[in-house]
């Protein structure tokens, strides 16, 4: 892998890459709804939507896909909010039915920082406290194609 730098199935999983834009660009890839869209997930476009509360104690929201049954997808509460230099949040897997019930995975941790480098950033990511290994490979994979179309993107 490129961008991961753990043994797939580890904890932490980190992950690192640098970018061809400054840590204010590359900042804003990771916090504005209609970008992030663009970039994160298996595929380029696969986030059916993308809500975003910018400052500590603010929620964050990725919808996978969403039918009549249930919705998919990624949830946290920000923690810490440095514009361009870092952000730290909680991250959990959700899906939530019709019925109104609701399946969440244990909430875990992680932390990005962006650090000018040269005529670009580079970006270092790390996420702990994920419950299992098949969920630490699962979301060491889903990192490391973000981080791939992000990187198209941003160049």
């Amino acid at each position: 892998m490129q961008f991961v730098k753990t043994e797939p199935g580890k904890d932490p999983i980190i992950v690192e890459g640098f970018f061809a834009a400054t840590p204010a660009k590359v900042f804003e890839a990771w916090t504005k709804p209609d970008i992030v869209v663009k970039w994160f997930g298996h595929k380029p476009n696969s986030l059916h939507s993308a809500s975003i509360d910018l400052r500590p104690g603010g929620e964050w929201q990725f919808l996978l896909s969403k039918d009549d049954d249930k919705s998919i997808g990624f949830e946290g509460l920000y923690q810490d909010v440095l514009p361009g230099e870092k952000l730290v949040f909680s991250w959990a897997h959700v899906v939530e039915h019709a019925n109104g019930e609701r399946e969440e995975t244990p909430r875990s941790r992680v932390e990005v920082t962006f650090t000018s480098k040269g005529q670009g950033t580079f970006v270092r990511l790390v996420h702990t406290a994920i419950s299992n290994e098949d969920s630490r490979r699962g979301i060491g994979g889903g990192w490391e194609a973000a981080f791939t179309h992000m990187d198209d993107i941003l160049s």
